[in-house]
């Protein structure tokens, strides 16, 4: 881990020496309840002043929940952003890849579903809700688009892919790397080669959005997590952001 650390600190001195900046932003997926590793994260990006976006099942959301998001967003908005996971985190696919929101799915469908998580989550937050969409497993389709559009979303977050989703009243702020790998379940890659993977993108986008899923970090990911937020947030050449500062700052 210790040289996967000191590789990502020589490239945000590159970065520094050509004077460029780079956007990052952090968004964990899955909240729901009151648990030990959410508290770990929270702790995490408390301790280090640094935004997170917290993606929220609505469905799934219990009321101990709800009064420790409450809590931490209302007392320090600018690092806990609360965004919208999906309904239930459902597949509703027989076949191919899962999906809560896929081509199997009507726009009435999609519109109830979408719509009553984002009456939980506005009854549950207030003004600490953020319209940003989150479709489970990182996938949706056209239909899911024109919901978002209906209901007033700012931003849909998925995992980055060609063609960005454009032609849109909200804008797509798409996560480029993960912290796991999904096949065949949650298996965390290895610090050198997430770092890899980290430091390729630093170089090459001008926006580069980690995901993290607390309910399989263990001691070693939120260590991980936690030396290279350290890192970020000292080097000149980087800004953290929530997604709302994304709206605001980039285009």
């Amino acid at each position: 881990m210790k040289e996967a650390i000191e590789q990502l600190r020589l490239t945000l001195d590159r970065l520094s020496e050509r004077q460029r900046t780079v956007n990052v932003f952090f968004r964990n997926d899955d909240v729901d309840e009151d648990e030990a590793c959410l508290r770990t994260l929270l702790h995490l990006f408390e301790e280090s002043s640094t935004p997170v976006n917290l993606e929220i099942i609505p469905a799934r959301l219990t009321e101990p929940g709800i009064e420790l998001l409450r809590q931490r967003a209302y007392a320090q908005p600018a690092l806990f952003e609360l965004n919208q996971h999906g309904w239930q985190h459902v597949n509703h696919e027989s076949q191919g890849r899962k999906c809560e929101f896929g081509i199997s799915r009507s726009f009435d469908e999609q519109l109830a579903d979408i719509s009553r998580g984002k009456e939980v989550l506005e009854q549950a937050f207030g003004e600490v809700f953020s319209p940003v969409f989150t479709p489970p497993w990182n996938r949706c389709t056209d239909v899911t688009h024109r919901v978002l559009d209906q209901l007033g979303f700012q931003a849909l977050s998925k995992l980055n892919s060609e063609p960005p989703v454009t032609g849109h009243r909200f804008r797509e702020i798409s996560v480029t790397l993960d912290l796991f790998r999904w096949k065949s379940g949650a298996t965390m890659k290895a610090p050198q080669e997430f770092v890899v993977e980290l430091t390729s993108q630093l170089l090459a986008l001008d926006t580069v959005g980690v995901m993290l899923h607390h309910k399989v970090m263990d001691e070693a990911a939120f260590e991980l997590v936690r030396l290279i937020v350290n890192e970020l947030r000292r080097s000149d050449a980087i800004r953290i952001h929530n997604f709302q500062n994304l709206l605001k700052t980039t285009k």
